[in-house]
């Protein structure tokens, strides 16, 4: 298994979280369908100033507020289709790749993803080149099947001991 940590130049959320530097998004899930849905956290100082910006931000529509607490909300959209066109998320389930966090800030989307093998992740680093998303590699390793020495629960080592 290949783990990739890399950061990306994407247009989602851009213009809200330029507004509000202080404020990170954390992605939580995205589902693709006719059009694709994200569902993240925003977490920081400003957070009014993030939604305010949130409804001016033209990557995504839709926007709802699932939940919050004192110092993050929680929040479901739909990507612009003109953003839709530039993320290359679909690439994902076209190369068995599997996210396994995404963050993001002013400067950009700081993600870590398993990848089958490297042609899948140069699949889906030229994914990114063809719809003009810079696309930043900060570390790449391998790792062996994290389910291995785990039980049948998943669970490894003393993590099934309470």
């Amino acid at each position: 298994m290949l783990i990739a940590e890399f950061t990306l130049s994407t247009p989602v959320l851009r213009d809200a979280l330029a507004a509000a530097p202080e404020v990170t998004a954390d992605l939580e899930r995205t589902v693709e369908g006719d059009t694709t849905r994200i569902e993240f956290f925003a977490r920081g100082d400003d957070l009014t100033r993030f939604e305010d910006a949130l409804g001016n931000d033209d990557s995504v529509e839709d926007v709802r507020v699932l939940g919050e607490g004192p110092d993050f909300r929680f929040y479901r959209a739909t990507l612009a289709p003109e953003t839709t066109q530039r993320t290359a998320s679909h690439v994902f389930a076209d190369t068995g790749a599997r996210p396994v966090s995404a963050s993001g800030d002013h400067t950009g989307w700081d993600f870590r993803v398993q990848f089958p093998d490297r042609e899948a992740l140069a699949t889906y680093r030229d994914s990114c080149r063809e719809r003009n998303v810079s696309f930043t590699l900060h570390a790449l390793y391998e790792r062996a099947d994290p389910r291995a020495d785990a039980d049948e629960f998943g669970l490894a080592g003393d993590q099934g001991t309470v």
